[in-house]
Formats: structure tokens, C-alpha cells, sequence
């Protein structure tokens, strides 16, 4: 029987949520001891209190920008309203940010820019337009100002989904090696928004990201469907080679207290997740829902709503979490 003090590869590699590349590397580079399992002497083991201590050092981000995903492969779960939620809390802040549509059917570009602003079928404001090398991607950024602050704005339109019948193996990396080199950014956090799926532009996403967050409904069915998530990304930090992209947590949305399978799906997430969970719960509001049709977000159009002081903790949350994982 392994000692407990003891930890094999394939523990440490899920612990530390990196791939075996890259834990391989880190075994190399910091020349962690090993001893062998007295059960299988061709396997090696390493001091689970070194390893733990590895958790604890800060990701080295060498960007400026913070890239983080809004994923869930469950549609209706508050990803678009949550990315544009969490961007505009951080323009708030005095932050700059992008907020990126990589969904097909462009919520986030149908909730904040009216008709006639939006991308049409024979535009080229669009990933794919940057994709086959059309645009730059600076072009593709549309400003979009309100009285208190600034958002950045990449939208969407359906012709998004030919990245989709894309070479997975040209358009997944495209994100994350332009942010890797966009030595000029003046960006603080890049958001983006994605699609309930996962197909070639999801995968672009996540591999792009720093972290990921996954908005969960209240229901036992959608917190089931975390762990595909969780194989996601280690699959994205497996291509990578890196601890990148990180999952940064889940959160409860569409709340509503008095509903028994929302207490139940807040105590399975929680017993799922024990260190991956926010305090923060999106309650099932109105005046969420009616935000898109103001084109703002819902700290301006009802910022003293349970949505928006929702959002608003739950923001603080993200905020801590990637300043402390990162030593910032």
C-alpha cells in the first residue's frame, strides 16, 4: 500500500490540473525527488507535500490581459448574460476590457448593439474574417460607450459557424498564439462569450484563455454535465502543454431559493467542486432578462436589482481568484 505521503504522476497531473508534458518539465526543471512504489517499482512517486507546494506558486501570466472564457456545453444556463455582466463590472472598476461573441447566434451582439450596428451576412467584422487573414484583429473591435465606462466589443454574426468546418488544427491555437504575442495590448481582461457546444470555435476559446468559468442552472442535470467541462480543459492544457486553460470556478445562475432542486444543486456542486465553487448566486431576476432589450448591461439598467449586486459579487470573486492565483 502507497503511504499517503507519497503522490504518483497521474495525482499530481489532476491536482495541479497540467498535463503530463508539462509536469514532466516541471519534475526536470526543479529537480523533484522521486522514489519508487513498493507495490510496482517501475512507477515513480513523489512527496505529495512537494507537489501541493507547487499548487500554491502563482501562474506566471507574461501578458498584460487576463483572458478568461464563459463555457458550459448547456445552453441556457446565463453564459452571455454573464460575460457581458462580469465585462462590465470590470470597465466599472476602471478596467479595460474586451468582450469577445464567439457564439454563432450572437446573443451578445443582439444584446448590446442595436440592428443596425450588428454585423450582416456579407460583412467581415467577424473571427473568421481574421481567421482566413482578411482582417486584422484590431479592426474587428467595435467601441461601445456608455455614460460610465467603455466596453470594447468584438461581435458575432452566423457566419461564425464556419469555423466549425474549419483545420481544427489551424483555427483551435489562432487565439491563443495572437494573445500570446500581442505584446501591445491595452487590455486589462478579454472576456468571451461562447456557444453551448463543443466544436472547433468553443476549443479556439478555452485553448485561448487563461481561465474558464462555467455558469451552471439550478438544476442536477446541468451540474452532471460539469465534469464534460473539466475533460475539456484538460484536454485544451494537454495541446498546450501548459496549466493553461485553467478552470477559475463555477457559479449558481437562475437562483430561485424556494425551489428545492436549486438547494440541491447548489449542495452537489459544492460537494462536486469543495475549492471551485463561488459564493456568489445569480438569482432568478426580471430585470436580468430585460437588460438586452435596454442594449446595457444590468449594473446601468437596474443597478440596485438582486441581479446586478449578484454580479457584482460574484465579479469581486473573479477578480480575487485570478489576482491570487496569479501573485498579482
Amino acid at each position: 500500500m502507497v503511504s499517503s505521503e507519497f503522490i504518483s504522476a497521474t495525482e499530481a497531473c489532476e491536482f495541479l490540473g497540467i498535463s503530463p508534458d508539462t509536469f514532466r518539465r516541471i519534475v526536470r526543471d526543479m529537480n523533484l525527488p522521486t522514489t519508487s512504489d513498493p507495490t510496482d517499482a517501475r512507477v515513480k512517486l513523489y512527496n505529495r507535500a512537494a507537489i501541493t507546494a507547487l499548487k500554491q506558486q502563482p501562474l506566471i501570466i507574461p501578458t498584460r490581459h487576463r483572458v478568461v472564457t464563459l463555457s458550459n456545453n448547456k445552453g441556457g444556463v446565463s453564459k452571455t448574460t454573464s460575460a457581458i455582466s462580469l465585462a462590465a463590472e470590470a470597465a466599472a472598476d476602471g478596467l479595460k476590457v474586451l468582450l469577445i461573441d464567439a457564439a454563432p447566434q450572437a446573443s451578445a451582439t443582439i444584446s448590446l448593439l442595436d440592428e443596425a450596428e450588428r454585423p450582416q451576412e456579407t460583412d467581415h467584422g467577424i473571427l473568421l474574417s481574421w481567421l482566413k487573414g482578411d482582417t486584422p484583429f484590431q479592426e474587428l473591435i467595435t467601441p461601445i460607450v456608455f455614460r460610465q465606462f467603455q466596453i470594447d466589443f468584438i461581435p458575432s454574426s452566423p457566419k461564425n459557424d464556419q469555423i466549425d468546418r474549419a483545420n481544427p488544427l489551424e483555427a483551435v491555437p489562432a487565439l491563443r498564439e495572437f494573445f500570446e504575442s500581442w505584446d501591445d495590448s491595452p487590455y486589462d481582461y478579454i472576456f468571451i462569450d461562447t456557444d453551448p457546444s463543443f466544436g472547433t470555435l468553443v476549443s479556439m476559446a478555452q485553448v485561448g484563455s487563461h481561465f474558464v468559468i462555467c455558469p451552471v442552472q439550478a438544476d442536477v442535470l446541468s451540474v452532471d454535465g460539469t465534469i464534460q467541462l473539466t475533460r475539456q480543459l484538460q484536454r485544451a492544457r494537454n495541446l498546450t502543454k501548459s496549466q493553461f486553460p485553467a478552470l477559475l470556478g463555477f457559479f449558481l445562475a437562475r437562483f430561485d431559493p424556494r425551489k428545492r432542486v436549486c438547494k440541491e444543486a447548489l449542495d452537489t456542486l459544492r460537494a462536486a467542486y469543495p475549492e471551485s465553487v463561488f459564493e456568489a448566486v445569480i438569482p432568478e431576476n426580471v430585470r436580468v432578462t430585460e437588460s438586452p432589450s435596454q442594449k446595457a448591461p444590468i449594473n446601468l439598467t437596474a443597478p440596485d436589482s438582486k441581479g446586478a449586486i449578484a454580479y457584482k459579487a460574484l465579479w469581486k470573486e473573479v477578480r480575487a481568484r485570478v489576482e491570487r492565483t496569479t501573485g498579482a
